[in-house]
């Protein structure tokens, strides 16, 4: 239970910001927001925000946003580093509500964030502040905080590169959207990216959205990337292997494909008939 809290008394606030309990502390950080004297707390949250626990230091990034002292924005900008994804979402917020436009190119960086969620505050925080993109780059930045996929086709130029450091994202969907990007653009310099993936990867949709961006790259490292998989004791990659071997348009997987209609597996053996029959169908058109 939280101990009663003077929530008028700021010398009383101090005192319950530096509390053992977490939830104290937590508590006083939301009592301050709405206290009259709360611009007079902003120091002592400022070193919290770099010093507190993760818990803390995401509700005190929010609290800086609305108390609105313009005196946290350093803070809050060091804070985009953060290593919880929160806090960084929150700092960004925040920034936006303190109208830090001086800042605006450090925001911009967020943008490339590996957490969707930071990178669709930052382009909300980007639009409030009357941001725009003057670049292909960062148009396509945009997009990616939007996730508006099917317009970074439309883009007169695409960071390929940009994409690629994208499969890095904590998101499932997000990993498996990039990989159909670069699937369809055929970026070679995706293969072992995509490949690692399909290996190592805890999602199975992102294991399968990489194996068949990797088909639909094709070329000899592929064909023999997959290849490799197909000796890999996870029957699921197995599988996601077998039906890259369909999109990968290399004659040599024929072959391959009738051995693995006989597998002992039957979402391999049935993978390698729909794999068949997509080759098939191709070579007709």
């Amino acid at each position: 239970m939280i101990p009663l809290i003077e929530e008028d008394d700021m010398e009383s606030l101090f005192e319950s910001l530096i509390d053992e309990d977490l939830h104290v502390r937590i508590f006083t950080i939301e009592t301050i927001v709405d206290n009259q004297n709360k611009h007079l707390a902003v120091p002592k949250l400022i070193k919290m925000l770099a010093e507190d626990v993760k818990e803390v230091r995401i509700r005190i990034a929010w609290a800086l946003g609305k108390i609105g002292d313009k005196k946290a924005i350093d803070s809050l900008i060091e804070a985009l580093n953060d290593e919880n994804w929160e806090v960084r979402r929150n700092s960004i917020r925040a920034l936006g509500e303190l109208m830090a436009l001086d800042d605006i190119p450090s925001i911009v960086k967020k943008l490339e964030d590996l957490h969707w969620e930071v990178r669709a505050e930052t382009v909300v925080v980007l639009e409030y502040l009357g941001w725009v993109p003057s670049n292909e780059r960062d148009k396509a930045l945009i997009l990616i905080g939007k996730e508006r996929w099917e317009e970074l086709f439309k883009l007169d130029e695409l960071d390929e590169d940009l994409l690629i450091d994208l499969l890095k994202d904590s998101d499932s969907e997000i990993k498996s959207k990039i990989s159909w990007i670069l699937g369809e653009l055929q970026t070679s310099r995706a293969i072992e990216p995509l490949y690692q993936l399909l290996l190592k990867d805890r999602f199975q949709e992102v294991k399968e959205s990489a194996a068949i961006a990797i088909g639909k790259i094709g070329g000899e490292r592929v064909f023999n990337l997959l290849k490799e998989a197909l000796e890999n004791n996870d029957w699921f990659i197995r599988k996601c292997a077998t039906s890259a071997l369909g999109y990968s348009r290399d004659l040599n997987a024929f072959e391959i494909l009738k051995q693995l209609v006989k597998d002992d597996n039957r979402f391999v053996s049935e993978s390698a008939k729909e794999a068949l029959a997509r080759m098939e169908t191709e070579e007709r058109l």
